[in-house]
């Protein structure tokens, strides 16, 4: 059985890895949100799933948590980093501190993990680095997020050189990925006709076509052969022209600029 090690696993996407994969492989996962990351590990009820508490973007936390798996494995297959935050930018006036601690978050966490892991990595192992399409395309008030999306790419090649013969290494980008699921009745939206219809495939993303990817990249046979790569899973979004009366689309000025 495969060992496997994911942050961010108690919503969204990384609780989607969970529930796929704890049947299937022993998962060690980091998270701050205690209270989801219990009511996921009540659902499952399975031996192979381990949740550590603590804060990505303390160094302590994340010498605990690599404390907390070498004690029980000698062996790791595969890295998943997902964990993510984001604190706006330049129309919110996030501050330097903000800035840097999502960049702490969001890619320090998955070099240090990887640092620390190596001795540990099996022959055939994956690293996989959850970025998102912000890294190519952004909107307002984005900064310390797409900034930090876009430094896991390079992060993703640079890696799989240093890791050569070691591990491969590579990205997933997801575009609009729907986790209503995590959402209480009253937090709710319903999806509209123009948000399905926008997407070249006529609908938005679930968690499981990340899952699916995920999936495919620890599999040393389906894609030994793969390695400092991105795949952008977004439902074609990403490669429309977007111009004003063409295709449906309509430039809106915004009533806030």
């Amino acid at each position: 059985m495969k060992t496997i090690v994911l942050t961010g696993g108690a919503n969204g996407i990384g609780r989607a890895i969970v529930e796929q994969m704890a049947d299937q492989v022993n998962l060690y996962v980091m998270d701050i949100d205690e209270e989801a990351g219990k009511r996921v590990t009540e659902k499952l009820a399975t031996k192979n799933l381990h949740f550590f508490y603590g804060d990505l973007a303390e160094k302590s936390h994340l010498d605990d948590f690599i404390g907390f798996v070498r004690k029980q494995t000698e062996k790791i297959d595969g890295i998943i980093h997902n964990a993510a935050i984001n604190h706006g930018g330049l129309v919110s006036q996030a501050s330097l501190e903000d800035f840097m601690e999502v960049l702490r978050v969001n890619v320090g966490t998955a070099y240090y993990l990887t640092q620390q892991f190596e001795p540990c990595l099996s022959q055939e192992a994956s690293i996989i680095l959850l970025s998102s399409t912000r890294n190519h395309q952004s909107m307002p008030n984005d900064e310390s997020y797409s900034s930090s999306k876009g430094a896991l790419l390079s992060l993703t090649h640079a890696m799989a050189n240093s890791l050569k013969g070691k591990a491969r290494v590579n990205a997933i980008s997801p575009g609009w990925i729907d986790t209503i699921s995590d959402q209480s009745y009253e937090e709710r939206d319903a999806l509209s006709h123009e948000d399905l219809s926008q997407h070249l495939v006529n609908r938005v993303g679930n968690p499981l076509d990340i899952v699916h990817m995920v999936d495919y990249l620890l599999d040393a046979q389906k894609s030994g052969f793969i390695t400092g790569q991105e795949f952008v899973v977004d439902g074609g979004m990403s490669k429309q022209m977007v111009y004003h009366g063409e295709n449906g689309w309509v430039y809106e000025t915004d009533a806030h600029h």
